[in-house]
């Protein structure tokens, strides 16, 4: 991050400058034209999976196949490091991922599984998120190759979440739909939310990152959802990509604000669905 962006975030973030960011970024929700983005990177948000060793630790421990969706997927970065992360700290476990994105340009990309600088590659492969770098990539050259045995547990192809043909059948265990859904208006996000939702099994879990807050706020309350309480500030603070140039596009994130009575609903991205309700046996 540049130190023009760093400075940016630290004087917005101040007290006494956080009003004047949120005027700035109701105006630009307002005003700026939505649009679609591939913008991405590998290992985004390290912190945000590690709850699969917390709080949802039940979904890599049970006996059956994990099945995982990654909504627009982008060039695949976000399902392969999901997929480094999970070879690495669930050896055991059997998993799939099923990942779409609507862009033909970036699901070739995510098909060929070959990485450069210009597809998601960074300085977050040689920090925290090293040892799941070499597990998941082969070097050649300046590319980097998803290796074999990951890859085949991937599946890529095209879809469009608002498709009358996209199918949501409640079959994963865990969906991520994260960094679109903030470049769609209310009535799009609204209905493109419904299936995700409902592409969730009962008692499953659902990332969302990357969506106006406000909206999201109503729509887990319309779906029933349950924010999971665990390290949201961090989490929050991660996603540099969107948090260091607020407040000057519709897509950035705000700085949290603790006294929200909304605040878990609101900055929290991981949410589980209501399990199932075992239905009483009735005998004749």
């Amino acid at each position: 991050m540049s130190q023009r962006v760093k400075f940016n975030q630290k004087l917005f973030d101040m007290p006494l400058l956080q009003r004047v960011g949120r005027s700035i970024h109701a105006r630009r929700l307002a005003r700026q034209t939505r649009f679609q983005s591939t913008a991405t990177r590998f290992f985004r948000n390290l912190k945000q999976f590690q709850v699969l060793e917390g709080p949802l630790s039940g979904l890599a421990e049970g006996q059956a196949p994990l099945r995982i969706l990654v909504a627009g997927c982008s060039f695949g970065c976000e399902a392969y490091s999901l997929a480094g992360y999970l070879a690495v700290q669930f050896p055991q476990v059997d998993w799939t991922i099923d990942a779409f994105d609507i862009s033909q340009a970036a699901i070739a990309v995510a098909q060929r599984a070959v990485y450069g600088p210009k597809h998601g590659l960074g300085d977050p492969l040689e920090r925290e998120a090293k040892p799941y770098a070499e597990r998941l990539f082969e070097r050649c050259g300046d590319e980097r190759t998803i290796v074999p045995d990951i890859r085949q547990r991937v599946f890529v192809s095209h879809g469009d979440l608002l498709a009358d043909d996209f199918a949501a059948d409640q079959s994963y265990d865990l969906v991520l739909a994260q960094n679109f859904l903030v470049h769609m208006d209310d009535e799009a996000a609204s209905e493109a939310f419904s299936r995700i939702v409902a592409a969730v099994k009962p008692g499953g879990a659902i990332f969302v990152g990357g969506m106006d807050l406000d909206t999201k706020v109503g729509l887990i309350k319309h779906h029933e959802l349950i924010p999971v309480d665990w390290e949201i500030e961090a989490i929050h603070d991660s996603d540099e990509m969107r948090r260091s140039t607020w407040p000057w596009g519709y897509w950035t994130l705000e700085p949290i604000d603790r006294s929200r009575p909304d605040f878990t609903a609101r900055y929290s991205t991981i949410f589980r669905t209501k399990a199932a309700v075992s239905q009483p046996v009735v005998s004749d």
